[in-house]
């Protein structure tokens, strides 16, 4: 298949690409900056953290400029994802491990499954596309930027802390909430559904949210999953 005519599917050979290319990322990011001290390795984060929220503006005005879904109160930063890069730039700055730990944990996962369950819109993108490039492009870079906090050696993790990571996770997706039922009543944009708290689109949130029928509260389980799966992810990487 020419690569012009090569289309985005989640594990196909272009999809491995973008995979391989974060994971080499990520490998550079830390051998190159591993040896440094530590306010050099904060101030390196903080500027790939700085560039990857730019890249994710350029991103998002993108598509309310060539998606007819996307308006300018369906794309602020209130998706999970998005979060997790401001998070890492306050982080960067404040040097909080709570916030760290945040970004290490849900941040890295939430990442991951955006890879693995893409929006609809961009399976069968065209691979040399504005919007894979975004999408998939993006998501890389925060897995790069919430990871690195701890291959750099900046947050190592302690079972104690993994209450902050599901903390913060619940205070930002009832953030979510509160700015979803806002925009719904007041009109400004009526199919907003920041972090999923409302009616699910995603099939296995489906499944949840017809044996909890309710607004957010459907969400409330998933949260200490996703400190069991970064649990494992970071006992993984300490192998390597």
């Amino acid at each position: 298949m020419k690569i012009k005519e090569a289309r985005m599917h989640v594990f196909n050979i272009w999809w491995w690409i973008y995979v391989i290319a974060t994971a080499s990322l990520l490998t550079i990011m830390t051998l190159v900056f591993k040896d440094y001290d530590v306010d050099t390795k904060f101030k390196a984060l903080l500027v790939f953290h700085i560039f990857e929220y730019t890249a994710l503006r350029v991103y998002k005005y993108s598509l309310i400029r060539t998606r007819e879904e996307s308006t300018f109160f369906n794309e602020l930063p209130c998706y999970l994802c998005n979060q997790a890069t401001i998070m890492g730039i306050i982080a960067c700055i404040t040097r909080n491990t709570g916030i760290m730990a945040y970004c290490v944990t849900i941040g890295s996962v939430g990442s991951l499954l955006a890879y693995l369950m893409p929006d609809q819109y961009f399976i069968g993108q065209k691979f040399l596309s504005f919007p894979t490039y975004g999408f998939f492009g993006y998501h890389g870079l925060l897995i790069v930027s919430c990871l690195s906090f701890f291959t750099l050696g900046l947050y190592e993790p302690q079972l104690i802390d993994f209450y902050w990571g599901p903390l913060w996770m619940l205070i930002l997706t009832f953030i979510d909430h509160i700015i979803n039922v806002v925009l719904r009543k007041t009109k400004l944009c009526l199919d907003v559904n920041y972090s999923n708290t409302m009616e699910p689109e995603n099939f296995i949130l489906k499944k949840l949210y017809d044996k909890i029928p309710i607004n957010f509260v459907y969400l409330l389980p998933l949260i200490p999953v996703f400190g069991v799966v970064s649990l494992a992810i970071l006992s993984l990487l300490k192998i390597f």
